[in-house]
């Protein structure tokens, strides 16, 4: 076995610490609800150089679908209107991905409506359902790059995109609206695994060049940045050779969307976390789930918010992020 083979299947079977499992195990019985809002903070003691503590919002996983959906609509006004009522505001909000559920250009400019009143700066990421229709085309246009970074109160933030699909549409003959059906559906037979890709994680290793092991690092992705469960495509092929790179920095974590609940997980060095979505909640796969990762309460159907919601989240000195979860079926509606 190679050196980079053993690298890699070393990363993929860390266990977690007894500590942190025990941390992590303990939220099904102690986490509490105050307005609405969830805090988990599992991050593990850190040495990483001192960051300034701020906040920034999250959202995902919107898929507003023009006129045709009022519900989508409704929940993202009524998450525009909650962060804009905070003061002070967030520094921003990192948008994950599936802005839109069929990747039109119509569908792309309802979004920026529902959202021009947002009073912070916006980041974004795409999702696959923003995508596959034109290839990006639209994303490029209503949201700028998919791939980048930047530096912000001594925190190296990362935005990337980890919904590439290996060409499955141009052998079978696939209209635009074909492939994007076939990328979009959770258990696509046809689609195959997202993927990085090799461009990518030339980009990622040169950009971590820059980056001394002890500044923290904050990582935005659509998908899970490792293997979650792959019968739905909660899944990123080539995850292992991201964390490859990531090794022996002291404070990395990776917040992704696409799931549509609440998991966590720990690899190595690093931690990870899920958004919450604004379009519908996911149930929790029956098998498969990250040792220690908790499981929700499942959503009321009856409640159109129910399971869904967003995240005003804290960066700590260290850099570590602390998750507060605005769970909306934890709020009186």
């Amino acid at each position: 076995m190679d050196e980079k083979q053993d690298a890699l299947d070393r990363l993929m079977t860390a266990e977690l610490s007894r500590r942190n499992f025990l941390k992590m195990s303990a939220f099904a019985g102690i986490a509490a609800s105050v307005g609405g809002v969830v805090t988990l903070d599992f991050l593990s003691p850190s040495s990483a150089q001192a960051a300034k503590p701020f906040n920034f919002a999250l959202m995902a996983d919107h898929h507003t679908m023009g006129p045709k959906n009022n519900y989508m609509k409704l929940r993202c006004e009524r998450a525009v209107e909650e962060m804009n009522k905070l003061n002070p505001q967030p520094d921003f909000l990192m948008s994950l991905g599936d802005h839109v559920h069929d990747g039109s250009d119509e569908q792309m400019k309802f979004f920026d409506e529902i959202f021009a009143p947002v009073k912070t700066k916006i980041k974004y990421i795409t999702g696959e359902h923003d995508w596959y229709l034109d290839m990006g085309e639209s994303y490029h246009k209503h949201f700028g790059e998919t791939t980048y970074s930047w530096d912000q109160h001594g925190v190296h933030f990362i935005a990337m995109n980890t919904v590439h699909l290996r060409d499955f549409w141009t052998a079978r003959g696939l209209t635009a609206e074909e492939r994007m059906g076939y990328a979009g559906t959770l258990n696509s037979p046809v689609g195959g695994p997202f993927h990085v890709g090799e461009k990518q994680l030339g980009w990622l290793r040169d950009d971590l060049k820059k980056v001394k092991k002890s500044t923290p690092i904050i990582i935005f992705s659509h998908s899970p940045l490792y293997y979650y469960y792959k019968p739905w495509n909660f899944w990123t092929e080539d995850a292992p050779e991201v964390h490859l790179l990531l090794e022996g920095y002291e404070q990395v974590q990776v917040i992704h969307g696409h799931v549509h609940h609440i998991v966590k997980n720990r690899i190595g060095n690093i931690n990870f976390d899920s958004s919450l979505s604004l379009g519908w909640p996911h149930p929790y796969p029956t098998s498969g789930l990250p040792a220690g990762s908790p499981q929700m309460p499942r959503a009321n159907p009856a409640n159109i918010y129910g399971g869904l919601g967003w995240e005003l989240n804290r960066v700590g000195e260290d850099g570590g992020v602390d998750m507060r979860y605005h769970e909306w079926s934890r709020e009186k509606v």
